[in-house]
């Protein structure tokens, strides 16, 4: 996705998947076993709202209205905790973005991220699992909420697909995504996933 012309490498991809694929399990496998970073929009989130980030209470002051929160916010508080990575006396080898990009305009806003912090984004690895099989796990493991119902969950696949399959295109464009069958055991799963990762990690030059 372009030369950024760092001297220390960070590796940097993001896992994609429609719920109930399992990403959140594979994004704890790479982290436990590859020593990855998992960065978590949702944890972000919490975490920034927890320590009374100046960003994240301006994020509040959206969600109070009911509105959405703009891109450039996600951006900035993105950029913040991949800054504060970064920082670190040990640099992590690295990152997993987990819920960033989820629309063209964010994959956008992730290359200014890359450019200001000197980084490359390596690319997608995308979670394909069968709707039907993503639809009756979740409802077999749902907890009895209003968004547990069949009609959410296809909804909620409904909006997931409408707003990715975009970013899968533009990113196969550019030779960054990489298609995983999510169907299997997790060690299997976790087993497909791997040599790409290790992939990358050869060949990346930042």
């Amino acid at each position: 996705m372009g030369s950024c012309g760092c001297s220390t490498r960070t590796l940097i991809f993001a896992l994609f998947g429609p719920p109930g694929c399992g990403k959140g399990t594979q994004a704890t496998m790479i982290k436990e076993r590859l020593g990855y970073v998992h960065v978590s929009t949702g944890d972000m989130f919490r975490n920034a709202i927890a320590r009374q980030d100046p960003i994240a209470l301006q994020m509040q002051e959206y969600m109070k209205r009911g509105d959405l929160v703009p891109d450039e916010i996600i951006r900035d508080m993105l950029q913040v905790e991949l800054g504060a990575l970064l920082a670190q006396s040990q640099r992590p080898k690295g990152i997993i973005l987990d819920g960033f990009p989820r629309t063209l305009k964010q994959a956008d806003l992730l290359g200014e991220i890359m450019v200001k912090l000197k980084l490359q984004f390596t690319g997608v690895i995308s979670l394909e699992v069968p709707e039907e099989m993503l639809v009756q796990r979740l409802l077999k493991r749902g907890t009895g909420r209003p968004d547990d119902k069949e009609d959410v969950i296809r909804e909620r696949m409904k909006v997931y697909y409408e707003k990715t399959r975009p970013l899968e295109e533009y990113y196969a464009k550019h030779n960054a995504l990489n298609t995983i069958n999510g169907v299997g055991t997790i060690e299997e799963i976790f087993e497909r996933i791997t040599p790409v990762v290790r992939s990358w990690e050869t060949n990346s030059p930042c």
